[in-house]
């Protein structure tokens, strides 16, 4: 992997810990996100008024069913940060690197080896430490406490964003293969058609869940906030979609993960969230596991 590739990803992970604390910090992450998907569409209506998206028939498929998981993957993420600390639900909604070699093997023909079992164990540890809740260190109550809403919020979006990582592992490798636009424009061009198409799902339903004054109120005093995490998304994805064209899955995700330690230092010390020193010992296990994952 170049130097080059090793810096864009860093930034995407610095990008995507931010637009998580920024929406955390919301009065309302579901609504917040309503504002965030118009705003989306309303730059894919620009970007696609001054240059017209070419999209190779091959890649649509992978376009339309992106979205469709990245709109369980919102309502996954809302509901999480609606009950949980960021501290806890994005660490473990991030462990998807753990368990794509698993998956990229039977789907993908990508191999797994000793070191990569050995640093899925590490994930393993770090996830259990994740999950205590208590002063002292309780495993056996592992599932006591996995039952809690904001666990189970959490494991649904990580199992969302398992499925598209690879959904948009393939994506991009077929537009790469079929297209000749530039490589950038690619990547914000499957970007905004994923993201549009997900968000008007997600705007209906929040329009059916909520008051329209409660989703005004939210729009009038957060609206910096919601243009501020629509244009941290659109770097951060941007940049990983345009990494994935030409480097292994397993290995992006894994240089990703370092955002789980900006968020766990950004939960603990500006959100004044609990067991900042265990959380952060177990992101610093679980970016180490990810390491071996991604590098055997």
């Amino acid at each position: 992997m170049t130097f080059t590739s090793i810096a864009l990803i860093l930034l995407s992970a610095f990008c995507h810990a931010l637009w998580n604390f920024y929406s955390k910090s919301s009065r309302d992450t579901r609504i917040l996100f309503f504002w965030c998907g118009l705003y989306t569409l309303t730059i894919a209506f620009i970007a696609f008024g001054i240059k017209k998206p070419i999209v190779p028939k091959p890649v649509w498929i992978y376009i339309v069913s992106s979205a469709l998981v990245h709109l369980l993957y919102k309502l996954s993420l809302t509901h999480a940060y609606t009950v949980g600390e960021i501290s806890f639900v994005y660490p473990i909604a991030r462990a998807a690197p753990a368990f794509l070699p698993l998956f990229a093997f039977i789907f993908l023909k990508e191999r797994i080896s000793g070191q990569g079992l050995i640093g899925i164990l590490c994930v393993m540890v770090s996830i259990l430490l994740y999950q205590q809740r208590e002063a002292r260190i309780q495993f056996k109550a592992f599932f006591r406490f996995l039952r809690e809403p904001d666990a189970l919020w959490a494991y649904a979006t990580l199992a969302s964003v398992i499925a598209y990582s690879l959904i948009d592992k393939q994506g991009m490798s077929e537009f790469h293969r079929h297209s000749t636009e530039a490589p950038m424009w690619r990547a914000v061009t499957y970007y905004l058609l994923e993201g549009g198409i997900s968000q008007v799902f997600y705007g209906f339903s929040c329009l059916v869940r909520f008051p329209r004054q409660q989703i005004a109120q939210i729009g009038r005093t957060e609206w910096k906030r919601a243009l501020a995490v629509v244009g941290l998304m659109l770097t951060s994805y941007s940049l990983i979609l345009y990494v994935l064209m030409t480097e292994k899955v397993s290995y992006v995700t894994s240089i990703r993960q370092c955002s789980v330690i900006f968020v766990v230092l950004l939960g603990g010390y500006a959100l004044k969230e609990t067991y900042t020193k265990r959380r952060f010992i177990a992101a610093v296990v679980m970016v180490f596991g990810i390491f071996l994952i991604a590098y055997q």
